[in-house]
């Protein structure tokens, strides 16, 4: 039959179910597909069967989606529509005069699975969620159309063997043979321990209905593949078509399984079948393409359809069955490892042999702290190179007075988040990083003992840097239920020279040695010592450093080597994140705001990045007070040493305040040759505004519409951004508030040349005002581009006439240089500079102690001559020897490394990116800064410029789930703003431009 046309359609429902409506035909595989809607706007489906349909299969559908309705009402499920003699199933007659089989149903509106993205951990839990809910609800359901054979069963899986044949790709062929034995050996066996009923059976990519609104699925459509199988094929169908394309499929797989096991929990015997049915679900899938292709050369899209498919399976093929076996057990709350238990008790009545002639427990000894967190583990420019690394491991040992040095198992180790060490995970980059196995250091040729009885399992020379170096593992077969094996790595080479696979090594007989860094992996002499209650499929090699969020699966397949070893410290509980929550709550004031939707528990810091305390590499893009990077080692190296030799008040005469002074004022522009030293740069803006009311003798300031300078009362006063927001009160009668010099969305537009001449005439307006009243101006207090405000770049020539009105006013005029000064403008060394002026007063803060709190006031003598009233001024702390080493040791890094000139390039860099974005991508109205000062406005209309806030918090908290760390600005909060430690580089730039592309194509951010 062809397929009729829209006004066809329209003319036969009128005719048959009295209803007026407009048609627009829908894909579909089998039937014939159409989307109504009435005049009153009610939405439909006709679906015209198939000619070889069984009408059975048709009442079994219509039968289900009644059986579910009733079961549970509030679920989004079509209802299906009488025809005009009352009939559920009608006849079609086409134009031509064939007759079909039809049904009308309701619409159930949402977004089909194919077309949303991302598919993010919530939605793949939802997915989970339904099709649980589907298997729950029809229990006792059963109806003689679903106990049919089809060849989409995943339960007839073994069908697939007799089309290999047209598996051309020998590779391929073999994984499939894999799989499939995999099937015959889990599967089959449990056939009668397998809970069967009539399920959806086709839960893919065109089946499942999406409220992409809030990341949830309404429903499963198109029951024509309903088949009575084993009820966890909803789930293992699911998992198949929701895992092609991601780059981590078992965890994607994960949140699936967590959101079905909730509404439909699984036994042991089923999570035991789960993925050698989802592999047969694949294979159906890729045997039915292999024939199809084989009957029908020209179709291309035959190819296309099998990719992803293949894809996943070789994927897959790369994982071990029994690890995601384990993995699976944990999500549904089963001990992982199904020995753990039996093989813990089994140590609580065993004598172990110790593994060295040293008594480890007794013996003084060091235990190493190796964490995220760690603080005797020092700067990650330790990790730079294995040379520093180890010496750190050796050097610490000698100031223990000790050779033994013990490293803890189930630690998250920042040593790992190297490049090395990364992969590509669904949400970016993820590190292993938690160590599964206890370290034991001691000195090269250190004999090792056989702490129980066993035989060689395999051995190798692992011999890549940072690897094992040479390896034995050791199988100790307890019984015909308990088999383990125990891992020693970074030996010595002839360690496993004239080795057997099978040879017998006895109780307390000594096999090994601990090697030197030449062979062990460039590694200080240690034992790696681990216990694996399965191999994996592994010979000679085991991973010691696993995936932090597959920690629980991981402990229980290698359990503390300490029941074996003895144990040798005693661990400090870990605070959980949700404890720190509740004791910031309790003991911080609630008003100390957190970043992010699911606020970060940081422990390590390092040039541009960010560590978390489950060792997750973070790129820092919005922390500029780390000015030239977190913790760069050369200003640790100066602070630790001047704080070991002085650090007390002004009121002695030291060294660093002056040289500090003279270096600080000999990159300002005359007449600004005196500096104050405070300890932040909301006390530099206080002190500012001290010294201009003594200078002019005048209290009335005047500020800039969203400006933010600080958090005394002070710098609350000027700030618009915080007393006209929540919480505040407006301002006082002495300040008073000029237009933000905004081009995107000001007053006067980045289209008009003189609009820095227009916003400065405000400040005349103002000024009038004052006078008026017979009030004086004691200052004008800018920042050199709006902050808070925005990331808002002052129109040429701005400053320029609001300096002159300021000053024709006896006014002063402070720039505030807290956020962009130091060269981060890139153009300029400071930010005022821009505009080609010079201030009377300059505050800084932040960037100038790299994050210690240091801050500083530069003014021109006269001010400094008047401020010296009489009346003392005095900062305990401020300018005191550690931070002006501090200061000084920022200053000769930005100008002897040129930071300045590197913030332009990469300011350039980004700007050029984040422009090609716009072109791409409408949400993006304005892209604007300087160097690497930078911010991005984002819209919903570039007509209307309606702010999007939501979005723009949407894309700040996606791009945290990358690994890279962003924050909204603005006081429409719709500017991600991006100002990151100078440290960042063209490598960091094109990360960010990269992931930002990603983020911008998802749903959430489309117009």
């Amino acid at each position: 039959m062809k397929s009729p046309t829209t006004d066809y359609i329209s003319s036969w429902i009128s005719e048959h179910y009295s209803l007026k409506c407009t048609a627009k035909k829908l894909a579909g595989e089998v039937d014939y597909n159409y989307y109504l809607k009435s005049e009153e706007g009610s939405e439909y489906i006709l679906k015209i069967a198939a000619e070889d349909t069984d009408r059975n299969n048709l009442l079994m559908q219509n039968a289900m989606v009644g059986f579910l309705a009733s079961k549970a009402p509030k679920m989004a499920l079509p209802q299906i529509l009488p025809n005009f003699e009352g009939k559920e199933i009608g006849t079609f007659t086409s134009p031509e005069g064939e007759i079909r089989m039809q049904r009308l149903l309701s619409w159930v509106p949402g977004k089909l699975w194919s077309e949303v993205n991302p598919h993010s951990e919530n939605l793949l839990h939802s997915l989970g969620t339904v099709c649980g809910l589907y298997s729950k609800h029809l229990q006792g359901f059963d109806h003689e159309a679903g106990h049919r054979w089809f060849k989409w069963d995943v339960q007839e899986t073994p069908w697939v063997e007799k089309d290999f044949s047209f598996i051309a790709d020998p590779k391929q062929r073999e994984k499939a043979e894999f799989f499939l034995q995999l099937f015959k050996e889990r599967v089959l066996p449990l056939h009668s321990q397998l809970r069967q009923s009539i399920i959806h059976n086709d839960a893919n990519d065109y089946n499942i209905l999406v409220n992409a609104a809030n990341e949830t699925v309404r429903s499963l459509i198109d029951f024509g593949d309903a088949i009575y199988s084993y009820t966890v094929n909803e789930l293992a169908i699911a998992m198949a078509y929701a895992c092609m394309g991601k780059e981590d499929p078992l965890e994607a797989a994960v949140h699936i399984l967590k959101g079905f096991h909730n509404q439909f929990p699984l036994t042991e015997e089923e999570i035991h079948a789960l993925f050698p049915l989802v592999c047969g679900r694949l294979l159906i899938s890729v045997t039915c393409s292999a024939r199809n292709k084989h009957e029908h050369p020209e179709n291309e899209y035959l190819l296309i359809s099998e990719r992803p498919a293949w894809k996943l399976l070789d994927k897959l093929y790369q994982l071990s069955p029994n690890f995601i076996e384990y993995r699976f057990r944990e999500v549904c709350g089963f001990t992982p490892h199904p020995k753990e238990t039996a093989f813990r008790d089994w140590t609580q009545h065993t004598d172990f042999s110790p593994l060295f002639k040293k008594d480890i427990q007794t013996e003084t000894k060091h235990i190493f702290d190796l964490g995220v967190g760690s603080l005797e583990l020092g700067n990650n420019s330790e990790f730079d190179s294995t040379e520093s690394f180890d010496k750190k491991v050796i050097d610490i040992l000698d100031a223990a007075k000790t050779e033994l040095g013990i490293g803890k198992y189930d630690e998250i180790r920042p040593v790992y988040t190297t490049d090395a060490y990364e992969i590509q995970g669904n949400n970016g980059s993820i590190w292993r990083t938690l160590h599964i196995g206890l370290d034991v250091f001691l000195p090269a040729e250190t004999e090792i003992y056989a702490p129980f009885t066993g035989k060689v399992h395999s051995f190798q020379n692992n011999d890549f840097e940072r690897d094992y170096g040479p390896t034995i593992i050791l199988e100790h077969e307890i019984n015909e239920d308990l088999t383990f094996y125990t891992l020693y790595g970074h030996l010595s080479l002839d360690s496993i020279e004239g080795l057997g696979v099978g040879q017998r090594i006895e109780q307390g007989d000594s096999f090994a040695r601990i090697g030197n860094r030449e062979v062990n992996g460039m590694w200080p002499p240690h034992l790696h010592f681990q216990i694996m209650l399965d191999m994996l499929g592994k010979i000679g090699d085991f991973p010691g450093v696993v995936f932090p969020h597959q920690r629980k699966t991981w402990l229980s397949i290698c359990p503390d080597p300490q029941v074996i070893s003895g144990k040798l410290y005693q661990e400090n509980p870990k605070r959980k994140k949700e404890k720190l929550l509740e004791k910031r709550k309790a003991h911080l004031g609630k008003n100390l705001s957190l970043s992010y939707k699911k606020p970060l528990h940081m422990e390590r810091a390092y040039l541009q990045y960010l560590y978390a305390n489950d060792g997750r590499r973070y790129l820092d893009t919005v922390n500029n007070v780390p000015h030239v990077g977190h913790q760069h080692p050369r200003v640790v190296q100066a602070a630790q040493k001047q704080i070991a030799i002085l650090n007390t008040n002004t009121r002695y005469l030291h060294d660093q305040i002056i040289s500090f002074a003279e270096e600080l004022t000999a990159i300002m522009p005359d007449p600004l040759s005196v500096a104050f030293f405070v300890n932040s740069g909301s006390e530099a803006n206080e002190l500012a505004l001290r010294m201009a009311r003594t200078y002019t003798q005048q209290k009335d300031i005047l500020v800039v519409d969203v400006g933010y300078h600080g958090n005394t009362q002070a710098c609350i006063e000027i700030s618009p951004y915080k007393f006209n927001a929540k919480g505040g009160k407006g301002p006082e009668d002495f300040i008073h508030i000029t237009p933000m010099p905004d081009g995107y969305r000001g007053i006067y537009g980045y289209e008009d040349e003189k609009a820095g001449e227009k916003y400065a005439a405000h400040i005349q307006e103002k000024i009038k005002e004052l006078q008026a009243k017979g009030k004086g101006l004691a200052a004008f207090i800018h920042e050199s581009i709006l902050s808070c405000g925005g990331q808002i770049v002052l129109p040429p020539n701005y400053l320029k006439h609001a300096y002159q009105i300021v000053r024709e006013a006896g006014g002063i005029c402070i720039a505030d240089e807290v956020q962009v000064g130091f060269g981060r403008v890139g153009d300029k060394f400071w930010g005022f500079e821009l505009q080609g002026v010079v201030p009377d007063i300059v505050s800084m803060g932040k960037p100038i102690g790299n994050g210690h709190p240091l801050g500083a006031v530069v003014c021109r003598p006269e001010i400094a001559e008047a401020f010296a009233n009489g009346m003392e001024y005095f900062n305990t702390f401020g300018g005191n020897p550690v931070s002006c080493t501090i200061g000084r040791e920022v200053l000769k890094i930005v100008q002897e490394d040129k930071l300045q000139a590197h913030a332009k390039k990469m300011g350039n860099i980004l700007l050029k990116g984040l422009r090609e974005l716009q072109r791409k991508h409408p949400i993006i109205g304005d892209v604007r800064g300087h160097g690497l000062f930078l911010g991005f406005e984002m819209v919903k209309d570039r007509e209307s410029k309606e702010p999007a806030a939501a979005a723009c918090s949407y894309l700040a908290n996606r791009m945290r789930e990358r690994g890279i760390l962003m924050s909204v600005d603005g006081p429409l909060y719709n500017v991600i703003k991006i100002k990151p430690p100078l440290a960042f580089g063209e490598k960091h730039a094109a990360i960010l431009l990269e992931n930002l592309s990603i983020v911008f194509q998802e749903d959430q951010l489309q117009l």
